[in-house]
């Protein structure tokens, strides 16, 4: 395993922002195609916004990113404090209907049809996953350890 870039962020809207340009340059220092590089940042940057949405933060907590190139491909992971107890069956429900697709592909456009037929309101759209899954061409997983931390992956096949 070879950590491409490993950081700590806060919770904030204003950090999220600032890490796209840190990714893409980490990426394509690591050698990865323009595209690829575009996926992945996009894919760090949809798990860092989930992460500040729905993230149990304490003073002095932050948001974990490392991305590493592992057994031929790249695995962005972002980990944040959750609420003890914290029901994470919609997450593992929408990472289970993304999986269900034959192609993420089905699943963006099922996803934007299902998004655009309501009307707008903050909440879990499940559209931002489903764009790394499509967009990323990444598979979704996560873990939840002893501490309430969530891990929240995306690997690449490269």
């Amino acid at each position: 395993m070879a950590i491409l870039l490993e950081i700590r962020i806060e919770p904030t809207w204003e950090a999220v922002k600032s890490v796209w340009d840190v990714c893409y340059q980490a990426l394509k220092k690591a050698g990865l195609k323009p595209d690829e590089t575009d996926a992945l940042s996009m894919a760090a940057h949809e798990l860092l916004e989930n992460a500040v949405k729905y993230g149990t933060f304490s003073p002095g907590d932050g948001i974990g990113l490392r991305i590493t190139r592992e057994h031929g491909g790249i695995v962005v992971e972002v980990r944040h404090p959750v609420a003890h107890g914290a029901d994470l069956r919609r997450l593992d429900e929408t990472i289970q209907w993304i999986r269900g697709f034959q192609d993420p592909f089905e699943a963006y456009v099922e996803k934007m049809k299902e998004v655009s037929s309501h009307r707008w309101a903050p909440g879990q759209s499940g559209l931002g996953l489903t764009r790394v899954a499509y967009e990323g061409q990444c598979i979704l997983d996560f873990y939840v350890d002893e501490s309430n931390t969530l891990a929240f992956s995306a690997v690449y096949r490269c």
